[in-house]
């Protein structure tokens, strides 16, 4: 087609140097003129160049060249054989007076429709009227439902809102899926490295791990097969887009092979996607709930990355464990606040939701590519960052460095990080860290952030405690 044969050319320009990264691209009409193609043609041409890393867009200001990372510049992923271990002793919590913007995977308020958000509270309080003195529906009000299933079916996944049951937040929906399909002292496979909050999870539940490693397109589903064969696994959990903290996405071939693969051992499999709606892309990749045809898959999500954390709202599609969700469900809760439901369900309907998120993923892809250049620019040649195509963290690995001491220096001054022991029971990732990039690095004055002042504080400590790697 005429706009990829376009962007390679762009591609090969930039490979060549005949264009520098960071350079202004033509306009969209000088682009259509120069190649005598039409604006739909010079914006697709733009929109390749973004999926592929290869340009960045910039509002009010246009295009411009980029360099995506290569294969060698992105963190090592450990090929290993998965054991069963006990995640208890892993999470030694270390704790900041205030949690800070590198921390937590949050976004910064100043990203965020707060003002709209109440607006839609207060309509929904208004037409609520005496029913908000009711206990809420123990599955979720019925138009925060409709509202959930009408929205990711523009994305061409599609569910009933009667499938679907109310949480309060993801993990409160995973936590009940880890309730219905296992039981203590069973064994769940997880990704290598995993979000450090489903292994506390998993302690706290009294459940084992088996760390499954990840590749670059996902996890190894060979060893995933081998422990479902085996019988050594009752559930798995996974994050299967822009992992955290990985930032990995499963290929849509993985995906299908993961919802197969539960179908024919009948091992159930928790996927936690609170991350989908915030890839850099116009449109989300598609859940592994979408080749789930025996209900063995458990689509867990949430708006807390995205709208509010404070809201503390989720969901859970449950497939064949449906009844007993909801039997948990009335157990161990009364129910997730009507108005904030009835809230989100009209940001939703009234397509705001839909609007806020186009207008966040490309901010949301500039910041974190500014981070990535902030720690590219100012740590050693040897630093390996990740290059996710999603979500709101980076995962960086310098060889050499000494995590531990890094993080109680951290403590130490305050500044919130993350290391990467937090993320496994394994010792494959002492070198590593985490950062968030949910917050500018400029404020809108254009002076630098409080993120900006913390980034130039950790670059330091990562310096103090690195050593020159040998190998």
């Amino acid at each position: 087609m005429r706009y990829k044969q376009l962007a390679e050319k762009f591609i090969e320009d930039i490979q060549h140097r005949r264009l520098q990264p960071g350079q202004r691209l033509p306009s969209l009409r000088r682009l259509a003129a120069q190649y005598e193609v039409s604006l739909t043609t010079a914006l697709n041409c733009y929109h390749r160049l973004e999926e592929l890393g290869w340009a960045r867009a910039q509002p009010q200001s246009g295009f411009f060249a980029a360099q995506p990372l290569l294969a060698e510049q992105t963190p090592h992923l450990p090929t290993f054989t998965s054991r069963t271990a006990d995640p208890i002793a892993t999470h030694n919590r270390r704790h900041v007076t205030e949690p800070g913007p590198l921390g937590l995977s949050l976004l910064a308020s100043t990203l965020l429709p707060t003002a709209a958000l109440q607006r839609s509270l207060r309509r929904a309080s208004r037409q609520q009227g005496a029913q908000v003195h009711l206990y809420p529906q123990a599955q979720g009000e019925l138009a925060l439902r409709r509202a959930l299933s009408k929205h990711f079916s523009r994305y061409d996944f599609h569910f009933s809102e009667q499938a679907l049951v109310v949480t309060n937040g993801c993990i409160d929906a995973v936590r009940t899926a880890i309730e219905v399909t296992t039981r203590p002292g069973d064994a769940v496979a997880i990704s290598s490295p995993c979000f450090s909050g489903l292994l506390q999870l998993l302690a706290q539940m009294q459940r084992q791990v088996v760390e499954i490693p990840s590749t670059a397109e996902g996890i190894d589903l060979r060893q995933l097969e081998r422990h479902m064969q085996q019988g050594s696994i009752q559930a798995g959990l996974f994050n299967c887009s822009h992992m955290n903290p990985t930032g990995i996405t499963l290929s849509a071939d993985q995906k299908q092979q993961l919802a197969q693969l539960a179908a024919r051992y009948r091992v159930p499999v928790i996927e936690d996607d609170i991350y989908l709606e915030l890839g850099y892309q116009r449109t989300p990749p598609v859940p592994a709930q979408h080749w789930d045809r025996e209900g063995y898959l458990l689509w867990c999500g949430s708006v807390s990355k995205t709208l509010s954390a404070g809201y503390r709202l989720g969901w859970c599609l449950p497939g064949r464990y449906f009844e007993a969700y909801q039997q948990q469900r009335l157990r161990e809760s009364y129910g997730v606040s009507s108005p904030i439901q009835l809230a989100v369900a009209d940001f939703i309907s009234s397509d705001q939701y839909h609007r806020h998120l186009n207008a966040l993923r490309p901010q949301l892809a500039r910041q974190v590519a500014d981070y990535r250049d902030y720690m590219i620019a100012n740590l050693p040649d040897t630093v390996r960052i990740s290059a996710p195509q999603g979500g709101l963290v980076l995962w960086i690995q310098l060889p050499g460095l000494d995590s531990v001491a890094l993080a109680q220096q951290a403590e130490r001054q305050n500044l919130d990080i993350r290391i990467g022991a937090d993320f496994s029971t394994l010792d494959y990732y002492a070198d590593c860290f985490r950062i968030n990039c949910g917050w500018p690095l400029n404020d809108a004055e254009g002076q630098p952030s409080t993120a900006s002042e913390q980034l130039g504080q950790l670059v330091k400590l990562v310096l103090n405690n690195w050593t020159p790697h040998s190998g």
